[in-house]
């Protein structure tokens, strides 16, 4: 079998292929930034006295930050189902519980059907956020895939701005359907594309392996050895992995590459919220109007964050590609932390009368560097490094266990919000999202290795300080011919 004759057969390039399948999961991701921003729109235009539908003011932090224990539910199930189901339908059915969420919240008559559709959502979310950086770093090659990773982060961003659009622009229930429209379209896209090639691999289904890689990949040297290597590796991880399952999970717990990945994901989840990830979209009407001193309308304000957030998303697709990840994680980390303190220093002075009143909107200035640093380092990053820093034999489990950071941080975040800026004010809360930025930030700087540009299996030989070149070069060369014989004979019967 000839490269001529295998390159005919793929029509569609292989970047077309595996933007189809990133695709699918950046239509949910969209949703859940949908689902992360509503309760800025919602709780407002429940607070209006015309409302049909009241809420006290501790259904308003429960709405907003029930979604954190929901994900914690989720992120529970999502390593089993990663598992044993496979990345394919752990995304597929991810989409059910969100759907469900959705029409729910569009038709509930009080505050108990929005908190039970709401944690439908969280549910759902956690699922996929264990799921999402695991299948994007499955479907891409390595040139391609710091990008795709990056549109996470743009996903968060765009279902934020369009939450908070809808909201601004259309009534609380129609917005609903319009945000839940976006799990339908991705539940369709999902369904196009096959099985990730590590996934199946790992299962020990090595022909449908091969099929689903050149799918994905295409056929071409560089691309051919990559596949051998996957298969070989596997090949050794399945021969090994046998005995009781506890003692296999205690070994895994004691494996460097499993604990070290683990740790550094841990700071990156805790790095992710306590930066106001999802503080910020829930509450940004009430921050503004504090920041801007009432100086700016706080809907105007609000759009001006989204806006800048999704255009500053759109270049963290393209700078995550070109940089090194730590080059841009640390960018974001400094502008951050320094936004931060320059914020609360201005919100100090103006409160003590030495910013003249024409000048009381200038502590936006910093802010809105803020929300820059953090969409652009702090927000695609850690979402980067969850699919490329786990090894294929547990990816699923190191990806539910720092998940569980996530989705606990997400609810002590959020839920301590509303106090925090009742007591401390905005610059207090300010002084110590930087703090807590500050700290994640060193230990990542002494704990995190770079990842751009490598194989996932190079990645995973870092961790085990091994060499990722398991054959020589004639060595690969050979396993490629007998590849392509094996391949043929397959395609024949």
């Amino acid at each position: 079998m000839t490269d001529a004759v295998l390159y005919k057969k793929q029509r569609v390039p292989p970047f077309m292929r595996q933007l189809l399948a990133v695709s699918g999961v950046v239509l949910y991701m969209i949703g859940t930034g949908a689902n992360i921003a509503y309760p800025g729109v919602l709780l407002e235009q429940l607070r209006q006295p015309e409302s049909t539908l009241k809420i006290t003011s501790e259904h308003e932090s429960w709405i907003a930050s029930i979604l954190g224990l929901a994900l914690i539910t989720g992120i529970v199930v999502a390593p089993f189902s990663l598992q044993h189901l496979g990345r394919r339908v752990t995304n597929q059915l991810s989409t059910l519980p969100s759907m469900g969420g959705w029409a729910l919240m569009v038709t509930a008559k009080g505050p108990t059907a929005l908190l039970i559709g709401r944690s439908l959502q969280g549910f759902g979310m956690g699922v996929q956020a264990a799921s999402a950086p695991v299948s994007i770093a499955e479907y891409s090659a390595p040139k391609h895939r710091g990008a795709f990773l990056a549109t996470i982060a743009f996903s968060f961003a765009t279902g934020m701005l369009v939450a908070h659009i809808f909201g601004t622009l259309l009534y609380w229930r129609t917005a609903g359907v319009a945000c839940g429209s976006f799990y339908a379209v991705s539940l369709i896209l999902i369904s196009l594309s096959p099985e990730t090639p590590p996934y199946l691999a790992s299962k020990g289904l090595y022909t449908e392996c091969r099929k689903s890689f050149r799918w994905f990949r295409g056929y071409d040297h560089v691309s051919e050895k990559e596949l051998n290597i996957l298969l070989n590796s596997q090949k050794r991880e399945i021969s090994v992995t046998t005995g009781p399952r506890w003692r296999h999970y205690i070994d895994i717990a004691k494996r460097q590459e499993f604990y070290k990945p683990t740790v550094i994901m841990m700071f990156m989840f805790i790095l992710f919220q306590i930066s106001g990830m999802t503080v910020v979209p829930s509450y940004t009407v009430p921050m503004m109007k504090e920041v801007t001193g009432g100086a700016i309308e706080s809907y105007t304000s609000m759009l001006m964050v989204d806006v800048l957030r999704f255009a500053t998303a759109i270049l963290a697709c393209i700078v995550v590609n070109k940089l090194n990840r730590r080059t841009v994680l640390f960018l974001g980390v400094t502008i951050s932390v320094a936004s931060l303190f320059l914020t609360s220093i201005l919100l100090y002075l103006r409160d003590f009368g030495y910013i003249p009143d024409e000048y009381k909107w200038v502590p936006i200035i910093p802010t809105m560097f803020y929300i820059f640093g953090k969409t652009l380092g702090i927000l695609p990053i850690p979402w980067a490094i969850a699919g490329e820093i786990f090894p294929l034999a547990y990816r699923s489990l190191g990806s539910g266990i720092s998940g569980m950071f996530l989705s606990i941080m997400f609810f002590v975040v959020v839920k301590t919000a509303p106090a925090s800026f009742r007591d401390i004010g905005v610059s207090g809360t300010f002084c110590v999202y930087a703090f807590c930025i500050s700290l994640c930030g060193i230990f990542l700087y002494f704990l995190l290795p770079e990842t751009k540009g490598k194989t996932l299996y190079e990645i995973e030989c870092h961790f085990k300080n091994t060499n990722a070149n398991i054959k020589d070069s004639s060595e690969n060369d050979r396993m490629l011919e007998l590849e392509k014989i094996e391949t043929g004979r397959d395609e024949g019967e």
